[in-house]
Protein backbone atom coordinates (compact mmCIF):
# COMPACT_ATOMS: atom_id res chain seq x y z
CA UNK A 1 0.00 0.00 0.00
CA UNK A 2 2.82 2.44 0.86
CA UNK A 3 4.54 1.78 -2.46
CA UNK A 4 1.20 2.22 -4.26
CA UNK A 5 0.76 5.61 -2.57
CA UNK A 6 4.27 6.67 -3.66
CA UNK A 7 3.61 5.58 -7.25
CA UNK A 8 0.21 7.29 -7.34
CA UNK A 9 1.85 10.60 -6.47
CA UNK A 10 3.03 10.54 -10.07
CA UNK A 11 -0.04 9.35 -11.98
CA UNK A 12 -2.98 9.92 -9.56
CA UNK A 13 -1.90 12.54 -7.00
CA UNK A 14 -5.38 13.68 -5.95
CA UNK A 15 -6.38 10.13 -5.06
CA UNK A 16 -3.06 9.40 -3.31
CA UNK A 17 -3.07 12.55 -1.16
CA UNK A 18 -6.71 12.10 -0.18
CA UNK A 19 -5.94 8.63 1.15
CA UNK A 20 -2.71 9.52 2.97
CA UNK A 21 -4.23 12.63 4.59
CA UNK A 22 -6.99 10.42 5.95
CA UNK A 23 -4.46 7.87 7.18
CA UNK A 24 -0.98 9.48 7.42
CA UNK A 25 1.97 7.13 7.97
CA UNK A 26 5.62 8.07 8.38
CA UNK A 27 6.93 4.87 6.78
CA UNK A 28 6.37 6.19 3.26
CA UNK A 29 8.13 9.44 4.16
CA UNK A 30 11.11 7.46 5.44
CA UNK A 31 11.27 5.41 2.24
CA UNK A 32 11.24 8.57 0.11
CA UNK A 33 13.95 10.14 2.30
CA UNK A 34 16.22 7.10 1.90
CA UNK A 35 15.62 6.92 -1.86
CA UNK A 36 16.48 10.60 -2.25
CA UNK A 37 19.66 10.38 -0.18
CA UNK A 38 20.79 7.22 -1.98
CA UNK A 39 20.28 8.62 -5.49
CA UNK A 40 21.76 12.04 -4.68
CA UNK A 41 24.72 10.30 -3.06
CA UNK A 42 25.19 8.26 -6.24
CA UNK A 43 24.92 11.39 -8.41
CA UNK A 44 27.69 13.16 -6.51
CA UNK A 45 29.82 10.07 -5.96
CA UNK A 46 29.93 9.25 -9.67
CA UNK A 47 31.08 12.79 -10.48
CA UNK A 48 33.84 12.71 -7.86
CA UNK A 49 34.93 9.25 -9.01
CA UNK A 50 35.31 10.62 -12.56
CA UNK A 51 37.19 13.73 -11.38
CA UNK A 52 40.99 13.81 -11.41
CA UNK A 53 42.74 16.74 -9.75
CA UNK A 54 46.41 17.57 -10.21
CA UNK A 55 48.61 17.17 -7.14
CA UNK A 56 51.64 19.31 -6.45
CA UNK A 57 54.70 19.21 -4.23
CA UNK A 58 54.66 21.35 -2.16
CA UNK A 59 50.89 21.03 -1.79
CA UNK A 60 48.44 23.74 -2.77
CA UNK A 61 48.59 26.46 -0.12
CA UNK A 62 52.32 25.81 0.42
CA UNK A 63 53.51 26.32 -3.16
CA UNK A 64 55.83 29.17 -2.18
CA UNK A 65 57.84 26.94 0.13
CA UNK A 66 60.54 26.13 -2.45
CA UNK A 67 61.23 29.83 -3.10
CA UNK A 68 62.05 30.57 0.54
CA UNK A 69 65.69 31.68 0.53
CA UNK A 70 66.34 30.33 4.02
CA UNK A 71 65.87 26.78 2.71
CA UNK A 72 68.49 27.09 -0.04
CA UNK A 73 72.27 26.66 0.15
CA UNK A 74 74.53 29.03 -1.76
CA UNK A 75 77.94 28.32 -3.28
CA UNK A 76 81.00 30.52 -2.79
CA UNK A 77 80.43 33.92 -4.38
CA UNK A 78 76.64 33.52 -4.53
CA UNK A 79 74.18 35.13 -2.11
CA UNK A 80 70.55 34.23 -1.58
CA UNK A 81 67.67 36.40 -0.40
CA UNK A 82 63.97 37.01 -0.86
CA UNK A 83 62.94 39.95 -3.02
CA UNK A 84 59.74 41.56 -1.72
CA UNK A 85 59.33 44.12 -4.49
CA UNK A 86 59.50 41.76 -7.47
CA UNK A 87 57.58 38.52 -7.14
CA UNK A 88 55.54 36.26 -9.40
CA UNK A 89 51.89 37.23 -8.96
CA UNK A 90 49.65 34.40 -10.13
CA UNK A 91 46.19 35.05 -8.74
CA UNK A 92 43.49 32.41 -9.20
CA UNK A 93 40.06 31.68 -7.80
CA UNK A 94 40.40 29.56 -4.65
CA UNK A 95 36.77 28.92 -3.70
CA UNK A 96 33.95 30.91 -2.15
CA UNK A 97 35.53 30.96 1.32
CA UNK A 98 38.86 32.40 0.11
CA UNK A 99 38.04 34.25 -3.10
CA UNK A 100 41.03 35.17 -5.29
CA UNK A 101 44.45 34.14 -4.04
CA UNK A 102 48.08 34.49 -5.14
CA UNK A 103 49.28 30.88 -5.36
CA UNK A 104 52.96 31.75 -5.04
CA UNK A 105 52.90 34.43 -2.37
CA UNK A 106 55.89 33.54 -0.20
CA UNK A 107 55.02 34.96 3.21
CA UNK A 108 58.43 34.39 4.79
CA UNK A 109 57.75 37.27 7.17
CA UNK A 110 55.47 40.25 7.70
CA UNK A 111 56.82 41.98 4.58
CA UNK A 112 54.54 39.89 2.37
CA UNK A 113 55.02 37.92 -0.87
CA UNK A 114 58.45 37.55 -2.43
CA UNK A 115 60.61 35.72 -4.94
CA UNK A 116 63.88 33.87 -4.41
CA UNK A 117 66.81 36.03 -5.57
CA UNK A 118 70.16 34.51 -6.58
CA UNK A 119 72.98 37.09 -6.76
CA UNK A 120 76.66 36.91 -7.63
CA UNK A 121 78.87 40.03 -7.81
CA UNK A 122 81.61 40.29 -10.46
CA UNK A 123 81.31 36.61 -11.30
CA UNK A 124 80.74 34.42 -14.35
CA UNK A 125 78.48 31.90 -12.59
CA UNK A 126 75.87 31.57 -9.86
CA UNK A 127 74.29 28.48 -8.34
CA UNK A 128 72.01 27.48 -5.48
CA UNK A 129 70.90 24.15 -4.01
CA UNK A 130 67.67 23.07 -2.33
CA UNK A 131 68.08 19.90 -0.28
CA UNK A 132 66.95 17.95 2.80
CA UNK A 133 63.41 19.21 2.24
CA UNK A 134 61.61 16.59 0.17
CA UNK A 135 61.64 13.09 -1.23
CA UNK A 136 59.48 13.28 -4.33
CA UNK A 137 58.28 10.35 -6.40
CA UNK A 138 58.74 11.17 -10.10
CA UNK A 139 58.45 7.58 -11.31
CA UNK A 140 55.81 6.39 -13.80
CA UNK A 141 52.87 7.04 -11.45
CA UNK A 142 54.42 10.01 -9.67
CA UNK A 143 54.94 13.66 -10.58
CA UNK A 144 55.53 14.05 -14.30
CA UNK A 145 56.63 17.68 -14.51
CA UNK A 146 58.61 20.33 -12.69
CA UNK A 147 57.37 23.90 -13.13
CA UNK A 148 59.79 26.73 -12.64
CA UNK A 149 59.27 30.45 -13.23
CA UNK A 150 62.51 32.41 -13.77
CA UNK A 151 63.50 35.99 -14.50
CA UNK A 152 67.03 36.88 -15.70
CA UNK A 153 67.55 40.36 -14.27
CA UNK A 154 71.22 41.00 -14.93
CA UNK A 155 73.36 41.11 -16.90
CA UNK A 156 71.17 42.24 -19.80
CA UNK A 157 72.05 39.14 -21.78
CA UNK A 158 70.94 35.53 -21.79
CA UNK A 159 73.06 33.00 -19.94
CA UNK A 160 75.73 31.13 -21.88
CA UNK A 161 74.49 27.98 -20.18
CA UNK A 162 71.96 27.08 -17.49
CA UNK A 163 71.08 23.75 -15.98
CA UNK A 164 68.80 22.05 -13.51
CA UNK A 165 70.17 19.12 -11.48
CA UNK A 166 67.95 16.69 -9.60
CA UNK A 167 69.65 14.51 -7.00
CA UNK A 168 68.49 11.08 -5.91
CA UNK A 169 69.29 10.24 -2.26
CA UNK A 170 72.90 11.50 -2.42
CA UNK A 171 75.28 13.79 -4.33
CA UNK A 172 76.66 10.95 -6.48
CA UNK A 173 73.40 10.07 -8.21
CA UNK A 174 71.68 12.74 -10.24
CA UNK A 175 69.97 13.85 -13.45
CA UNK A 176 70.96 17.03 -15.33
CA UNK A 177 68.59 18.95 -17.61
CA UNK A 178 69.87 21.85 -19.76
CA UNK A 179 67.83 25.05 -19.47
CA UNK A 180 69.94 27.05 -21.92
CA UNK A 181 67.59 26.76 -24.90
CA UNK A 182 64.56 27.59 -22.73
CA UNK A 183 66.24 30.83 -21.65
CA UNK A 184 67.93 31.73 -24.94
CA UNK A 185 65.30 34.26 -26.05
CA UNK A 186 65.76 37.93 -25.22
CA UNK A 187 62.26 37.75 -23.68
CA UNK A 188 63.86 35.85 -20.79
CA UNK A 189 65.50 39.09 -19.67
CA UNK A 190 63.44 41.03 -17.13
CA UNK A 191 60.36 38.92 -17.89
CA UNK A 192 58.97 35.97 -15.96
CA UNK A 193 59.47 32.79 -18.00
CA UNK A 194 57.33 29.78 -17.12
CA UNK A 195 59.18 26.54 -17.84
CA UNK A 196 57.70 23.05 -17.66
CA UNK A 197 60.37 20.37 -17.34
CA UNK A 198 59.37 16.75 -18.13
CA UNK A 199 60.19 14.19 -15.45
CA UNK A 200 60.19 10.43 -15.12
CA UNK A 201 61.58 7.35 -16.90
CA UNK A 202 60.05 8.26 -20.28
CA UNK A 203 61.10 11.92 -20.26
CA UNK A 204 63.66 13.21 -22.76
CA UNK A 205 66.64 15.57 -22.45
CA UNK A 206 68.14 14.37 -19.18
CA UNK A 207 71.76 13.28 -18.66
CA UNK A 208 72.30 10.66 -15.98
CA UNK A 209 75.22 10.35 -13.58
CA UNK A 210 75.58 7.46 -11.15
CA UNK A 211 72.46 5.40 -10.43
CA UNK A 212 69.69 7.87 -9.63
CA UNK A 213 66.10 6.71 -9.13
CA UNK A 214 63.14 8.76 -10.36
CA UNK A 215 61.16 7.44 -7.43
CA UNK A 216 63.42 9.29 -4.97
CA UNK A 217 64.23 12.87 -5.93
CA UNK A 218 65.64 14.48 -2.80
CA UNK A 219 67.44 17.68 -3.85
CA UNK A 220 67.87 20.10 -6.74
CA UNK A 221 70.37 22.67 -7.93
CA UNK A 222 70.18 25.60 -10.34
CA UNK A 223 73.31 26.72 -12.26
CA UNK A 224 73.71 29.83 -14.44
CA UNK A 225 76.92 30.57 -16.40
CA UNK A 226 77.90 33.68 -18.40
CA UNK A 227 80.82 34.22 -20.81
CA UNK A 228 82.49 36.90 -18.65
CA UNK A 229 82.35 38.36 -15.18
CA UNK A 230 79.38 40.57 -14.34
CA UNK A 231 76.86 41.19 -11.63
CA UNK A 232 74.43 38.29 -11.89
CA UNK A 233 70.85 38.41 -10.60
CA UNK A 234 68.31 35.68 -11.23
CA UNK A 235 64.91 35.50 -9.56
CA UNK A 236 62.78 32.39 -9.05
CA UNK A 237 59.09 33.18 -8.72
CA UNK A 238 57.66 29.65 -8.62
CA UNK A 239 59.11 26.17 -8.27
CA UNK A 240 57.09 22.99 -7.73
CA UNK A 241 56.46 19.44 -8.92
CA UNK A 242 53.20 18.69 -10.72
CA UNK A 243 51.56 16.33 -13.21
CA UNK A 244 50.25 13.61 -10.89
CA UNK A 245 46.46 13.19 -10.98
CA UNK A 246 44.25 11.65 -8.33
CA UNK A 247 40.53 11.38 -7.61
CA UNK A 248 39.35 13.38 -4.57
CA UNK A 249 37.80 10.15 -3.31
CA UNK A 250 41.30 8.67 -3.02
CA UNK A 251 42.66 11.31 -0.66
CA UNK A 252 39.45 12.35 1.09
CA UNK A 253 38.34 8.77 1.71
CA UNK A 254 35.37 8.20 3.99
CA UNK A 255 35.10 11.90 4.82
CA UNK A 256 33.75 12.58 1.32
CA UNK A 257 30.98 10.00 1.76
CA UNK A 258 30.08 11.44 5.16
CA UNK A 259 29.93 14.95 3.67
CA UNK A 260 27.62 13.73 0.89
CA UNK A 261 25.29 12.02 3.36
CA UNK A 262 25.18 15.07 5.61
CA UNK A 263 24.51 17.47 2.74
CA UNK A 264 21.71 15.48 1.14
CA UNK A 265 20.04 14.55 4.42
CA UNK A 266 20.05 18.25 5.32
CA UNK A 267 18.69 19.16 1.89
CA UNK A 268 15.70 16.84 2.16
CA UNK A 269 14.91 17.40 5.84
CA UNK A 270 15.30 21.18 5.61
CA UNK A 271 13.06 21.34 2.54
CA UNK A 272 10.52 19.01 4.13
CA UNK A 273 10.33 20.88 7.44
CA UNK A 274 10.42 24.35 5.93
CA UNK A 275 7.84 23.72 3.23
CA UNK A 276 5.48 22.01 5.68
CA UNK A 277 5.97 24.74 8.27
CA UNK A 278 5.30 27.57 5.81
CA UNK A 279 2.09 25.96 4.56
CA UNK A 280 1.04 25.41 8.18
CA UNK A 281 1.70 29.05 9.08
CA UNK A 282 -0.17 30.34 6.02
CA UNK A 283 -3.14 28.17 6.98
CA UNK A 284 -3.07 29.75 10.43
CA UNK A 285 -2.75 33.17 8.82
CA UNK A 286 -5.99 32.51 6.95
CA UNK A 287 -7.50 31.30 10.26
CA UNK A 288 -8.08 27.84 8.79
CA UNK A 289 -7.92 24.66 10.86
CA UNK A 290 -5.08 22.28 10.03
CA UNK A 291 -3.48 19.21 11.62
CA UNK A 292 0.31 18.91 11.46
CA UNK A 293 0.84 15.18 10.84
CA UNK A 294 -1.33 14.80 7.67
CA UNK A 295 0.33 17.90 6.18
CA UNK A 296 3.84 16.76 7.13
CA UNK A 297 3.38 13.27 5.68
CA UNK A 298 1.71 14.57 2.51
CA UNK A 299 4.56 17.02 1.82
CA UNK A 300 7.08 14.20 2.22
CA UNK A 301 5.21 12.20 -0.42
CA UNK A 302 5.14 15.27 -2.68
CA UNK A 303 8.92 15.39 -2.40
CA UNK A 304 8.99 12.13 -4.36
CA UNK A 305 9.43 14.43 -7.38
CA UNK A 306 12.90 15.14 -5.98
CA UNK A 307 13.61 11.41 -6.01
CA UNK A 308 12.69 11.30 -9.70
CA UNK A 309 14.89 14.33 -10.31
CA UNK A 310 17.78 12.66 -8.45
CA UNK A 311 17.34 9.45 -10.44
CA UNK A 312 17.57 11.28 -13.78
CA UNK A 313 20.61 13.24 -12.56
CA UNK A 314 22.31 10.05 -11.39
CA UNK A 315 21.76 8.32 -14.74
CA UNK A 316 23.00 11.41 -16.60
CA UNK A 317 26.18 11.54 -14.49
CA UNK A 318 27.08 8.04 -15.66
CA UNK A 319 27.59 9.43 -19.18
CA UNK A 320 30.37 11.82 -18.07
CA UNK A 321 33.93 11.19 -19.16
CA UNK A 322 36.93 11.78 -16.90
CA UNK A 323 37.27 15.40 -15.75
CA UNK A 324 40.86 16.65 -15.35
CA UNK A 325 41.31 19.73 -13.17
CA UNK A 326 44.79 21.33 -13.29
CA UNK A 327 46.38 22.31 -9.98
CA UNK A 328 45.49 26.00 -10.31
CA UNK A 329 41.80 25.28 -10.99
CA UNK A 330 41.40 22.38 -8.56
CA UNK A 331 41.23 24.58 -5.45
CA UNK A 332 38.36 26.60 -6.93
CA UNK A 333 36.40 23.67 -8.30
CA UNK A 334 33.37 22.47 -6.32
CA UNK A 335 29.80 21.28 -6.83
CA UNK A 336 27.44 24.09 -7.78
CA UNK A 337 24.24 24.67 -5.82
CA UNK A 338 22.66 22.19 -8.27
CA UNK A 339 25.30 19.58 -7.49
CA UNK A 340 27.36 19.63 -10.71
CA UNK A 341 31.14 19.78 -10.24
CA UNK A 342 32.40 22.90 -11.99
CA UNK A 343 34.82 25.83 -12.01
CA UNK A 344 33.51 29.43 -12.31
CA UNK A 345 33.73 30.43 -15.97
CA UNK A 346 34.59 34.11 -15.19
CA UNK A 347 37.72 32.90 -13.35
CA UNK A 348 39.02 30.82 -16.27
CA UNK A 349 40.61 33.82 -18.00
CA UNK A 350 42.98 34.32 -15.05
CA UNK A 351 44.55 30.88 -15.51
CA UNK A 352 47.61 30.08 -17.61
CA UNK A 353 46.98 29.23 -21.27
CA UNK A 354 47.49 25.53 -20.60
CA UNK A 355 45.16 25.54 -17.60
CA UNK A 356 42.54 27.58 -19.45
CA UNK A 357 42.34 24.83 -22.05
CA UNK A 358 41.93 22.18 -19.33
CA UNK A 359 39.30 24.18 -17.42
CA UNK A 360 37.35 24.92 -20.60
CA UNK A 361 37.43 21.22 -21.47
CA UNK A 362 35.85 20.44 -18.08
CA UNK A 363 33.20 23.14 -18.54
CA UNK A 364 32.42 21.79 -21.99
CA UNK A 365 32.15 18.22 -20.68
CA UNK A 366 29.78 19.22 -17.87
CA UNK A 367 27.72 21.75 -19.84
CA UNK A 368 25.05 19.20 -20.75
CA UNK A 369 24.74 17.98 -17.17
CA UNK A 370 24.57 21.58 -15.91
CA UNK A 371 21.79 22.44 -18.36
CA UNK A 372 19.90 19.26 -17.48
CA UNK A 373 20.25 19.99 -13.74
CA UNK A 374 18.85 23.48 -14.20
CA UNK A 375 15.92 22.18 -16.25
CA UNK A 376 15.21 19.46 -13.69
CA UNK A 377 15.32 22.04 -10.89
CA UNK A 378 12.69 24.20 -12.61
CA UNK A 379 10.46 21.27 -13.54
CA UNK A 380 10.73 19.65 -10.11
CA UNK A 381 9.73 22.76 -8.18
CA UNK A 382 6.87 23.61 -10.54
CA UNK A 383 5.69 20.02 -10.18
CA UNK A 384 6.12 20.26 -6.41
CA UNK A 385 4.01 23.41 -6.42
CA UNK A 386 1.28 21.57 -8.32
CA UNK A 387 1.31 18.72 -5.79
CA UNK A 388 1.26 21.13 -2.85
CA UNK A 389 -1.77 22.82 -4.40
CA UNK A 390 -3.55 19.45 -4.41
CA UNK A 391 -2.50 18.80 -0.79
CA UNK A 392 -3.83 22.20 0.31
CA UNK A 393 -7.13 21.52 -1.48
CA UNK A 394 -7.49 18.18 0.30
CA UNK A 395 -6.71 19.76 3.66
CA UNK A 396 -9.20 22.57 3.16
CA UNK A 397 -11.63 22.17 0.22
CA UNK A 398 -13.13 25.58 1.06
CA UNK A 399 -10.01 27.35 -0.22
CA UNK A 400 -10.37 28.73 -3.74
CA UNK A 401 -7.97 27.57 -6.44
CA UNK A 402 -6.30 30.98 -6.35
CA UNK A 403 -5.72 30.73 -2.62
CA UNK A 404 -4.36 27.18 -2.94
CA UNK A 405 -1.92 28.22 -5.66
CA UNK A 406 -0.87 31.30 -3.68
CA UNK A 407 -0.12 29.31 -0.51
CA UNK A 408 1.84 26.68 -2.47
CA UNK A 409 3.73 29.25 -4.55
CA UNK A 410 4.70 31.46 -1.60
CA UNK A 411 5.82 28.46 0.47
CA UNK A 412 8.00 27.06 -2.29
CA UNK A 413 9.51 30.45 -3.19
CA UNK A 414 10.51 31.11 0.43
CA UNK A 415 11.86 27.56 0.77
CA UNK A 416 14.10 27.92 -2.29
CA UNK A 417 15.24 31.36 -1.15
CA UNK A 418 16.26 30.05 2.27
CA UNK A 419 18.03 27.04 0.75
CA UNK A 420 20.07 29.42 -1.38
CA UNK A 421 20.65 31.79 1.54
CA UNK A 422 22.14 29.00 3.68
CA UNK A 423 24.02 27.44 0.73
CA UNK A 424 22.09 24.19 1.00
CA UNK A 425 21.77 22.23 -2.28
CA UNK A 426 18.47 22.89 -4.03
Amino acid sequence: MILDDIAQVVYAPAKAFKRMIENPKYLGALIILLLFIGLQFGFEYVQFAKTQVENTSPSIGQLAQYTNATLWTNTTGTSLSNNYSDYFNYTVYAGAAVGYYNLFANYTNAKGPSSLEIDAADASSASATLQDLFNVNCAAHGFQNLSITLKLVSPQAVAQSAALTLYSLNDSNYYIYPLTSDLSSSSAINEWQNLTIPLGPSSQGWTTSGTPNWGNITAMKLDFNYPSNSNITVRVGALFFRGQYQSPLEFEGASASVSFLEAFTLQFVFTWLLLSGLIYLLFKGFKANITWKPLFVAVAFALFVMVIRALISFLASLTLGTLYFPYDASIGSAPTILGVISYPSPAVSLLSTQSQAAANAVLSATAGLSDLSLALFLIAYVWLGYLCTIIIGNLNPAFSLTKRISIAGISIAITVFLLLLFSIPI
